[in-house]
């Protein structure tokens, strides 16, 4: 098993650095209110002269802001992918699931759905004229062919029976489809991790890689809309201010599908350890 380190991987993509573009984005901002033209060189020699205790400061905040971005685009951005496109581990197996609408159980799901549309507006709009409208979404939603899903779904059974399953009243029939509404893949990636050294260093890689671009969707697509708002209330939509808006809406949707890609590939590599398993 790899060892852990008190700064892991997933601490410096998954946090300080969207805490860093966050910081960045605000004082670009602040200094593009106060000036008409944006100059580098006069931008960055503002901090060129921190000391230690300025650079302390801004790694601390820096890494509490990364927490927050990062919770905040768990709760939006990996909502969204899940409840339009399901789980990876669902759509990889061709396994039947509930659309955006259709999922929802009750009016505060409904009114979720509302916020998450009007918190990821940009995003959400590029990803049904890209995703779904022109099909992009199959560069990132795309199923196992159908070996590969007979293989790992018979893998996956002879787990759940390894584990006793079988043993708990109600279960006896699971291999029907009984367990394809349960979170199956949790036990899959905690019996993939446990039991493949050689995989565990990639699947923590994927996991930062995911959280982090996650956490730069979310932040492109509020920059996205705060431009917007300040071009709409306070300036005037010419080519420039337009081409900025659909800059940043397409950074966050490019961010939205790589996270789409890593999210799969994370939950592949644990799903093809079980495959290959032969104590199986």
């Amino acid at each position: 098993m790899i060892k852990q380190n008190p700064f892991s991987v997933y601490d410096f993509l998954g946090y300080l650095v969207p805490g860093s573009i966050v910081i960045y984005s605000y004082l670009i901002v602040d200094y593009a209110k106060k000036h008409s033209e944006f100059v580098l060189k006069e931008f960055t020699d503002e901090f060129l002269d921190l000391k230690f205790e300025g650079i302390f400061f801004f790694v601390i905040l820096s890494y509490t802001l990364g927490h927050i971005i990062s919770f905040t685009s768990s709760v939006t951005v990996e909502k969204y992918a899940n409840w339009t496109y399901s789980y990876p581990s669902k759509y990889l197996l061709d396994m039947r699931f509930k659309t955006f609408w259709k999922s929802i159980s009750g009016w505060k799901d409904f009114i979720w759905r509302i916020i998450i549309i009007v918190i990821l507006l940009p995003c959400i709009l590029l990803d049904l004229l890209f995703g779904q409208f022109l099909g992009f979404k199959r560069f990132y939603t795309k199923k196992l062919d159908q070996l590969l899903q007979d293989l790992i779904v018979h893998k996956l059974n002879k787990l759940l029976i390894k584990l006793g399953i079988q043993e708990i009243e109600g279960y006896t029939q699971f291999e029907n489809g009984r367990a394809n509404d349960a979170d199956f893949h949790r036990i899959a990636t905690h019996y993939a991790y446990e039991n493949s050294k050689n995989h565990q260093a990639k699947m923590s890689n994927y996991v930062a890689l995911y959280g982090f671009l996650r956490t730069l969707c979310f932040i492109f697509n509020i920059l996205a809309i705060y431009t917007f708002i300040r071009v709409w209330v306070y300036l005037q939509f010419d080519f420039k201010n337009v081409l900025i808006i659909l800059i940043l809406s397409g950074i966050s949707y490019l961010s939205f599908m790589a996270f789409m890609k890593f999210y799969r590939r994370y939950t592949l590599e644990g799903l093809m350890v079980i495959a290959i398993d032969e104590t199986l």
